[in-house]
């Protein structure tokens, strides 16, 4: 059997192809100067060792101090100066706020000159676009080529001194003029501590630090504003729900996973056969084919999501084996490392662990609270050059 482009679009055979060890990540073959051996792209024995490593960080009482402090923080600040105004763009308020606390995760150190953030800001959104190329509609060498000089603007600006401060910190363990547990708890130092042990080029490790800021930016600033999209759309035909969801954010959170079902990331997954295998229950797939795995669609199904499918049901019932979700996510061993960042977990009668409701209803609260609704003189605008439908800008006013 040769090889061959195989869509899948079903519930069932998506999870099984997101599953399947003997498929690769693909979904990034095009952007592959700024996502070679990135934790996303790897595969097998070398996948599970970084994760392994990079999961040490990313522990529910971290995601806790992150959800209750940093958020609410950082949103509180970023607001503020809008407050006063009037207005905000809701998409940029979601970037302010993700930014700082992705790029503290990775291991940046952005100090408080305000120019240095906006700095990063431009920078995160041509590695962003670069990244994800495949789904660039347009001169994609362009933003090829944007993306190759903002990650060199990057390391010289950002990872350089960030990777020389660890190294001189590391320095000072092995001396013992420092102890281990004072170390920084971010990506950066994580890889530089086990470097020798993984053999990890210090090319790779600036490409795996400046995935964070931009993966942890874009893509949750863009789940924020789907949530509050159809929140706005909800209270719409809903008028009198404001209340009940401001004071209620396990609700908000709800909202915010039908939302996520709805409106994965990225709208296909792409991924590569290194050899022949076939994807649960019955699709046979030879080595070196290309399977496209349509995530709308799957999340969209409605053998398991019910005839209403396609529709924005935040009450809908759904099988107990199925994340409210969908796969938006992922499934298996590629699922996304900061989940429980995005959107919390679901919570269980018997969970007795600190509730997590995620930083896009953390945010959504916080914006209701203060009476965010559409701006009625300035509708939003979705990038109409990206298959992903991304959000250009979304403003809000404010009122009483």
């Amino acid at each position: 059997m040769s090889p061959q482009q195989i869509t899948l679009s079903t519930w069932q055979h998506a999870r099984g192809a997101l599953r399947n060890r003997y498929l690769r990540q693909g979904l990034y073959d095009e952007g592959t100067a700024l996502m070679s051996g990135v934790i996303v792209n790897l595969h097998d024995a070398e996948h599970t060792a970084r994760r392994r490593l990079e999961n040490r960080l990313f522990r529910r009482d971290t995601f806790a101090f992150w959800e209750q402090d940093l958020i609410p923080h950082n949103i509180a600040e970023s607001i503020s100066t809008h407050l006063a105004a009037g207005s905000v763009d809701l998409l940029q308020l979601a970037r302010l706020t993700m930014m700082r606390i992705s790029a503290g995760i990775a291991g940046i150190d952005l100090g408080t000159d305000p120019t240095r953030f906006v700095l990063l800001a431009e920078l995160m959104s041509k590695l962003a676009r670069a990244s994800s190329v495949n789904h660039f509609i347009g001169d994609k060498q362009s933003v090829i080529n944007d993306g190759n000089a903002a990650l060199a603007t990057f390391e010289a600006e950002f990872f350089a001194p960030a990777r020389a401060s660890r190294l001189q910190l590391l320095q000072q363990v092995a001396a013992n003029e420092l102890h281990a547990a004072e170390l920084p708890k971010d990506v950066l130092m994580t890889l530089l501590s086990n470097q020798d042990n993984l053999s990890i080029p210090d090319e790779t490790v600036l490409r795996e630090i400046a995935y964070f800021p931009w993966v942890g930016s874009h893509s949750t600033s863009g789940a924020f504003v789907n949530l509050m999209d159809h929140i706005f759309e909800w209270l719409n035909s809903h008028p009198d729900s404001r209340k009940e969801l401001v004071a209620d954010i396990a609700l908000i959170q709800r909202f915010g996973f039908e939302s996520l079902r709805l409106h994965p990331a990225s709208p296909e997954s792409v991924r590569i056969a290194v050899s022949d295998t076939t994807i649960e229950p019955d699709v046979d797939v030879s080595e070196g084919s290309r399977v496209v795995i349509d995530m709308q669609a799957a999340n969209r199904d409605p053998l398991i999501f019910g005839s209403d499918a396609s529709q924005f049901n935040p009450y809908r019932d759904i099988p107990s084996d199925v994340s409210p979700w969908g796969l938006s996510f992922g499934s298996g061993f590629h699922a996304c490392i900061g989940q429980e960042l995005v959107s919390g977990l679901e919570q269980t009668a018997t969970d007795t662990e600190v509730p997590l409701t995620g930083a896009i209803a953390t945010m959504a609260q916080i914006v209701l609270q203060h009476g965010a609704i559409p701006d009625p003189a300035r509708p939003a605008k979705r990038d109409a050059q990206s298959l992903r439908q991304n959000w250009l800008e979304y403003p809000v006013v404010f009122r009483p």
